[in-house]
């Protein structure tokens, strides 16, 4: 077992390295101009004008090191670069190695249930940097040994393979929560499908709730791990206890459950059991939070015909009465859902939805935010603003390359409010014209605010919001004639969200009773209501156009429902009988840290700027030694490069081919600062391949002689491949676009070819009759040029979907020899695929078909005609289960029938977990001709293939595997095979 666990945990280590060498980076355009600010510990990068958060950054992480470092190791880690991102659109961080860095995306969310009442940067810089104290820990014991002989990348890998990937964030979020006022720890709706499935009675066993489901709605890592992390911390009454854990499972990664056993050490027991404590623990303490509770009647809107989990979330109210909400869920693509008094009667499907701001809608129209991306340069994207009028079905286009995230409706349905963020962190409110997009209004904001979530009032005169700074949270109105912004109300660190206005109300959600509920201010005494009393929560108010209900999503064992209830104020429970019934996890974790206000005394030191030479950083080595692939044919001794700003990859070094036993030397480099990627590489060594026996008629005058001998080709090889390439990101809609189109250059030299029979080249034997193998290129220089396009258009998929229910992919290669050289050769190939939805939810038709002509000449020993003829490699997919001949016109072509046919979630021990079996039936045929040989065939193939989805020894990446039985109609032969994805074995 130990065995088998290593060879998976490699293979799980090593798929980074092999994945680079052909992966597109993260690249901003190269007319950026990246300063850096250095202090002793970090090196902050930053695009040039973004100097005043560079250097915030560098002061707080400068000044949270050290207590961010003490219950995970103590030492804080050496000098690190941070990359602050401010070309993207989206909100997000990360910390890696290869090279070790981390990365911030500046753009602010609008999300107060991610954030709460933090600041962006200062959430990323608590939260990622505990990353960073991760990783330095990891490095003790063998992974100190597997640091210094691999590199990064292999301390990565086995860093995240002997401990569980709940951990690492797990212990992350409990890191933000402890050390500010609004981590995710201390807000409800972080937890809150968790807590759904315990109160329902829903406490999946260990292997399930971290691995997830196809069958349940299971939450994140992210939720479990910070419940594992502050149970235990609690339960131990030891801030160091993850410490001890993972430092044991980092000193010995390769030793089964490594994991699971440090626990066991720690707290007596395993990680089955230590998650089935918690989940009790909090299944009890939630339960008794709910006692005395009285909750609220409601009218729920939308049916449910399917117990899958779907949320309608957002409810707004249409001109005639209509609601539409955002549906999305474990088997259903995220869409705009309109709902009348019998049930969902239309939808829309969106692009790249913003998850950020929440849609509007007034009168017939919606308006929303979604992603869009620079073709080529992937860290630059924006936020648009989409709009879609339901009664005339025309989706329109507000704005194009703009950083707007939130947007609201006006009343009339002719302007819409959003927030827009610049490039240098600063944000301001911006009015605009629906119609033309065109901005009719701008009101800066101070640099110390954040503003979020505008909502228009009734009259369409003014905008309310949230502003968000240093001292907590205010709600605030924005008078649009005037420009002038006043303060309503000052909830401090009480994490309200989504408000709206209706005659002298703002409602909003908030969690200050310990459940999400919805609330209102009267703004005109400033006095404040509970509305809702929600026994998971509840969220996103909206008010019906006569006054007289209000609709809002409350939190149920399925998702969010869409529910309504009469606006009544005389049965709305004032603030001060309202009492906090949830206690919240993780007052422990602020007192064993013992820094609760660590951010609030961030110095303001000015550090030396410089500017940041990209030429001095293009070579970074950070990983080495022997490493392997996937598959374990290869073995690869060298050195890989890559600089900070992801532009170079360089890889240098001597590979083994296990397959041919032959070693060669290898260089490649791929440089992506210019529009087209330009990718060289160069290898040189010994080749060998083993074609088995071959058995022929061995003529000796008028005798002939059957003979069987191993055919071995041996020969020394260089070879130069350098070309363009330009990968395309075209997403526009709800399909994924992609368009990669290169073109590569190649010179190989070969010497000294000899085969194993007679040892001559490629021709076997020398008399008749003859063995010709044209896919060598036997003594000489083959000068080739080889031509690719590829697209891809696929419909968003949702969890359930096996394949995409309608999408397209096209390929098309070309090899040739047009420079030359001692052989000829053509190839060219087209490669189709489509995908159409079957005839039940999640199943899929789709299939393929191929074309490929190749240049095959007939060769003549004697004269020497065609014997410079080279045949490329195949290009298109051949009937499962067959051996095909080549031919110099080939058709290919498939059809598959997919389904799901089982949920199991069933575990074996930690070895083994099943997540779905699924089938295929397929029907494949292929047709190849040679007129110059006066020779064809056809190829026909049936069968099925029985495969499940599983996790391996407790691993959170899943694998295909299965079973695939073909039946070959010309000949009668049936044929079994064990697959892996789509690779049989």
């Amino acid at each position: 077992m130990r065995l088998l666990y290593s060879l998976v945990a490699l293979s799980l280590l090593t798929f980074p390295l092999v994945a680079q060498e052909s992966v597109t980076q993260l690249t901003n355009p190269p007319g950026l101009r990246w300063q850096q600010v250095n202090t002793l510990n970090f090196r902050i990068l930053y695009p040039k004008g973004f100097e005043m958060q560079a250097q915030r950054m560098a002061n707080t992480l400068e000044h949270i090191r050290e207590p961010e470092a003490a219950t995970m190791g103590g030492t804080p880690p050496k000098k690190i670069s941070i990359l602050l991102q401010n070309q993207s659109a989206t909100s997000n961080g990360f910390v890696t190695l290869a090279p070790r860095r981390s990365e911030f995306f500046t753009m602010p969310t609008q999300n107060n249930n991610l954030t709460g009442n933090n600041d962006w940067l200062d959430l990323l810089a608590t939260h990622e940097y505990r990353h960073i104290v991760q990783f330095q820990h990891s490095i003790t014991g063998f992974n100190k040994f597997v640091y210094y002989v691999f590199g990064q990348q292999a301390l990565a890998g086995l860093a995240y393979v002997s401990a569980p990937s709940w951990f690492w964030e797990g212990d992350a979020v409990a890191t933000e929560t402890a050390f500010t006022h609004s981590g995710r720890g201390r807000i409800p709706y972080f937890d809150l499908v968790f807590r759904t499935n315990l109160l329902e009675g829903r406490v999946f066993n260990y292997h399930k709730q971290y691995l997830r489901s196809y069958k349940n709605n299971i939450p994140n890592h992210y939720v479990l791990g910070y419940h594992m992390v502050s149970y235990l911390r609690k339960k131990m009454d030891n801030p160091d206890v993850w410490e001890n854990i993972s430092g044991r499972a980092w000193r010995m990664p390769i030793v089964p459950f490594t994991f699971s056993n440090a626990i066991k050490k720690e707290s007596g027991l395993y990680v089955k059991d230590l998650y089935k404590e918690m989940a009790m623990d909090l299944q009890k303490k939630w339960k008794e939070e709910l006692e005395g509770l009285s909750f609220t009647p409601n009218e729920r809107i939308n049916q449910r015909s399917t117990s899958a989990y779907t949320d309608y979330f957002n409810p707004q109210v249409l001109e005639d009465g209509r609601i539409v909400a955002l549906k999305s869920g474990i088997g259903d693509i995220e869409q705009l859902a309109i709902f009348s008094g019998d049930g969902q009667k239309k939808s829309f499907v969106q692009g790249p939805v913003n998850p950020s701001g929440i849609f509007s809608a007034a009168g017939n129209k919606i308006v929303w935010n979604e992603y869009r991306y620079d073709p080529r340069w992937r860290v630059k994207t924006y936020s648009m603003i989409i709009g879609y009028d339901v009664a005339t079905k025309n989706k329109k286009i507000i704005s194009t390359h703009t950083r707007y995230a939130s947007a609201a409706l006006s009343p009339e349905g002719n302007k819409v409010a959003t927030i827009e963020t610049g490039t240098d962190y600063q944000n301001k409110l911006v009015v605009l014209d629906y119609s033309t997009g065109k901005k009719l209004k701008e009101f800066p904001i101070p640099p110390t605010d954040f503003i979020s979530v505008p909502r228009w009032t009734e009259d369409g005169g003014a905008v309310i919001g949230l502003k968000t700074n240093k001292t907590g949270k205010t709600l605030i109105r924005v008078d649009i004639a005037s420009g002038n912004f006043t303060d309503l109300f000052f909830f401090g660190e009480e994490n309200i969200g989504a408000p709206i206005s209706f005659e002298k109300y703002v409602f909003y959600n908030s969690p200050i009773s310990g459940i999400d509920n919805i609330y209102a201010l009267d703004t005109e005494s400033m006095e404040r209501f509970q509305i809702t009393s929600s026994k998971y929560g509840s969220y996103n108010p909206a008010i019906s156009k006569d006054g007289k209900t209000i609709y809002y999503n409350e939190q149920s064992k399925d998702g969010m429902d869409i529910v309504k209830i009469t606006f009544d104020p005389s049965i709305w429970k004032p603030i001060a009988e309202v009492t906090r019934t949830g206690k919240g996890f993780y007052q422990h974790l602020v007192e064993q840290e013992g820094r609760p206000t660590l951010l609030d005394s961030i110095p303001s030191k000015v550090y030396p700027v410089s500017k940041h030479k990209r030429i001095k950083g293009l070579i970074n080595p950070h990983s080495w030694g022997p490493y392997t692939n996937t598959s374990l044919s290869y073995l690869d001794i060298g050195i890989t490069s890559q600089d900070l700003l992801s532009t170079t990859t360089i890889d240098l070094g001597y590979r083994y081919d296990a397959t041919e036993k032959t070693g060669f030397w290898r260089a490649k480099a791929s440089y992506q600062g210019f529009y087209p990627i330009l990718d060289f590489e160069f290898t040189q060594g010994d080749r060998s391949v083993d074609e088995g026996n071959l058995t022929y008629q061995e003529v000796n005058g008028i005798d002939t002689t059957l003979v069987t001998k191993n055919l071995t080709f041996k020969w020394e090889e260089q070879k130069f491949e350098t070309g363009l390439r330009v990968p395309l990101l075209l997403t526009k809609s709800k399909y994924q676009t992609e368009i990669n189109v290169g073109n590569f250059v190649g010179v190989t030299n070969v010497s000294d070819f000899k085969n194993s029979i007679d040892g001559g080249g490629r021709i076997i034997p020398t008399n008749y009759p003859q063995y010709i193998f044209r896919d060598y290129a036997d003594n000489g220089t083959l000068l080739s040029n080889h031509f690719s396009f590829s697209a891809t258009n696929l419909l968003k998929t949702s969890r359930r979907d096996i394949y995409s229910k309608w999408g397209q992919y096209l390929a098309v290669e070309s090899f040739s020899t047009p420079y030359g050289g001692d052989f000829s050769g053509n190839q060219f190939s087209i490669f189709t695929r489509m995908f159409f939805p079957g005839f039940a939810k999640h199943h899929s038709i789709n299939g393929y078909w191929s074309y490929q002509s190749t240049e095959i000449a007939q060769a003549n020993s004697t004269t020497g005609e065609g014997l410079n003829n080279y045949l490329f490699r195949n290009q298109i997919p051949s009937p499962r289960g067959q051996t095909v001949s080549r031919f110099q016109d080939y058709y290919s072509m498939s059809a598959n029938y997919t389904f799901p046919i089982w949920y199991p979630d069933i575990a074996i021990g930690p070895l083994l977990n099943i997540q779905r079996v699924r089938g295929n039936a397929f029907i494949d045929y292929a047709y190849g001709q040679s007129k110059s040989f006066d020779r064809s065939q056809a190829y026909t193939s049936v069968g099925g293939e029985l495969k499940f989805d599983v996790n391996i020894f407790r691993f959170l990446p899943q694998l295909d595997l299965g079973i695939r039985y073909s039946y070959a109609v010309e000949t009668g032969v049936g044929n079994v095979e064990f697959v892996l994805g789509n690779i049989g074995f």
